[in-house]
């Protein structure tokens, strides 16, 4: 309420501080009352009597020892009125005192929190997914059998492509949403992992295609059980994770140090459709081949359509062959990075035979959760290269890198092709085929978002309940740590300001304390002489005059003897009668208001 509807979470405050106001006022009221019962039992001055009637009705007096027309002050007797004056204001900005106490205001809490995720460093789960991979032929790892969903990886190839020119994207995987890519990290707070629906065994790790993924980062405050893990009105985290991404540079293949000698090749075969209602069309068989070292090349079969004549639509056409070489270049070199070959074709002819060199990096990512449930895994803190150690992850990503590469050519069109031309267009009016490094940082970035994907991907289905019987092995695991910020309604200590707002309701507080304090020890003390017991109410109007009546003080005696009678009520008069001390006097149902001797 505090933050949706401010008009009415101030009405309710200040209602709530009205009533408490009114209820300290009440209460500090009652015990002078109660306390002026037992003071009148010795002799007091009316000022003090008057003073006393004044705080218990919440209002005050004004007795300056005054004499004739010349002011002086008899402090004496002026005290009672500066007292009355002062409780009455402060009485008066109780309300103001309360509303500031309750007034609620955004708190800000900060815990830590820790947890842990997998490792697809560890030499562990290096072996694990090497032994997985042999099962579906790591030498031909890029055949549709593979099983991987291949709707994310264009996806988050499509939102990465944007991030050059400033475009907006959210991926979404597994119900979990990410800005602009997923960084190669997988959730690790649970209110933002996805989906929450087991996987089962036969829908994890290498056949994951969603479900419920490990997410056990807590704040240190609590388990996820407690009370406190659902406070607040919203939560953000930052959170220190390993991702994984890429360090990729696309260039020109005439430029390139690397001679694929990437050729394209192909077959027309004119297709008459059975009827007369149909025209004659044509598919053109392609063979994309890339020698990828000396001892081997890698080759991609296209499909796509032409005319009658074997001619396809240069405007509406696009082909954009590409071939990946998952392997070493050269035997000798390290296992740190592989190459994609590609060439753009009819409407795609801006991207000229092109190699692009990938070398995929493990990260330290700050992963900040925000509170509308976005995930943003932009800002790495440092990177490294894969290790000879990772060498089967390496392969994986360039085995789905090649899948991804097949199947997004259609008879028509490429996805790819379709995404740099279109994020291009977007951005610039100058013609596409006269800005060449701008594409090349587009595909970087296409290609760069694909293996991110690819990462969390393999992450998610081994991550998957249901993936170890027991959870993540320890040894397949690294830790998580970082802050969560939790955003909550509270009261602070707003400085000098606040102490002085609230200082009425301590000073009313404390009078009331003293008063009912001073009613309870007198009391106390007469609970064995029932005589004494008074029940008088100084401030009740009736009570007071016929006491004052039953004591005589209305009274004129022949003799003038100011200690016996009230002097009249001129100036004189009032100044002598303030120096008369007057008591209460009881015997059972009689109570007399007398001068005191």
């Amino acid at each position: 309420m505090i933050v949706t509807q401010p008009r009415i979470s101030t009405t309710v405050v200040t209602l709530i501080a009205t009533a408490l106001s009114l209820a300290s006022t009440f209460l500090f009221g009652y015990s002078v009352k109660e306390a002026m019962r037992y003071l009148l039992q010795k002799p007091r001055t009316l000022v003090e009597v008057s003073a006393g009637v004044a705080l218990i009705q919440g209002s005050h007096i004004s007795m300056w020892g005054a004499k004739g027309f010349h002011l002086i002050p008899k402090w004496k007797y002026a005290w009672p009125s500066v007292a009355t004056w002062c409780v009455f204001g402060v009485t008066s900005l109780l309300v103001t005192g309360w509303t500031t106490l309750l007034a609620p205001t955004l708190v800000s809490c900060r815990y830590d929190v820790q947890g842990t995720e997998l490792n697809m460093t560890s030499p562990a789960f290096s072996h694990l997914l090497g032994i997985e991979l042999d099962v579906y032929s790591p030498s031909m790892i890029h055949d549709a059998s593979f099983p991987i969903i291949d709707v994310g990886g264009p996806v988050s190839g499509i939102a990465a492509a944007g991030i050059s020119f400033g475009m907006p994207g959210i991926i979404n995987f597994n119900q979990a949403k990410y800005n602009l890519s997923t960084g190669g990290l997988l959730a690790a707070v649970r209110h933002y992992a996805g989906s929450q629906i087991l996987a089962g065994h036969a829908g994890t790790r290498l056949s994951f295609s969603g479900g419920t993924t490990a997410a056990n980062a807590r704040p240190t405050h609590g388990s996820s059980g407690s009370v406190r893990d659902w406070l607040g009105i919203q939560r953000n985290f930052s959170l220190y994770q390993q991702g994984i991404t890429a360090d990729i540079d696309c260039y020109a293949a005439t430029a390139s140090s690397q001679a694929l000698n990437f050729t394209n090749v192909n077959t027309t075969i004119h297709v008459t459709p059975p009827g007369n209602t149909s025209l004659p069309y044509s598919l053109v068989v392609w063979s994309s081949t890339a020698h990828c070292n000396t001892n081997s090349t890698a080759t991609q079969e296209y499909v796509t359509w032409a005319n009658a004549s074997g001619q396809p639509d240069p405007a509406g056409t696009g082909f954009l062959p590409t071939v990946v070489c998952p392997r070493h270049r050269n035997e000798t070199d390290i296992y740190s990075k592989f190459v994609i070959a590609a060439q753009g074709f009819y409407k795609y002819d801006f991207l000229p035979s092109t190699i692009c060199e990938v070398t995929p990096l493990v990260t330290t990512t700050r992963v900040s959760y925000s509170n509308g449930g976005i995930i943003n895994a932009s800002q790495i803190i440092s990177k490294q290269t894969f290790s000879p150690d990772d060498a089967y992850l390496l392969f994986f990503l360039a085995g789905v890198t090649n899948y991804h590469a097949r199947n997004s050519q259609g008879l028509m069109n490429n996805i790819i092709g379709d995404t740099l031309y279109s994020t291009y267009s977007a951005e610039f009016n100058t013609p596409i085929a006269s800005n060449t490094s701008a594409v090349y940082r587009e595909l970087e970035d296409y290609w760069r978002g694909v293996i991110e994907f690819t990462a969390t991907f393999l992450r998610a289905g081994y991550s998957a309940e249901g993936a170890f019987r027991d959870g993540i092995p320890s040894n397949m695991t690294s830790a998580v740590n970082g802050t969560m910020t939790m955003l909550t309604i509270g009261w602070a200590n707003r400085g000098p300001f606040y102490m002085l707002s609230v200082l009425p309701i301590a000073i009313v507080t404390f009078l009331t304390v003293i008063a009912a304090t001073y009613s309870l020890l007198h009391s106390c003390k007469q609970q064995h002489l029932p005589h004494q017991q008074t029940s008088f109410d100084v401030s009740d109007t009736l009570q007071l005059i016929m006491a004052c009546s039953g004591g005589g003080l209305t009274k004129s005696l022949a003799d003038g003897d100011l200690t016996s009678k009230l002097s009249g009520f001129d100036m004189q008069g009032l100044i002598d009668n303030e120096r008369i001390k007057i008591k209460l006097e009881e015997n059972g149902n009689t109570k007399k208001l007398v001068i005191a001797k």
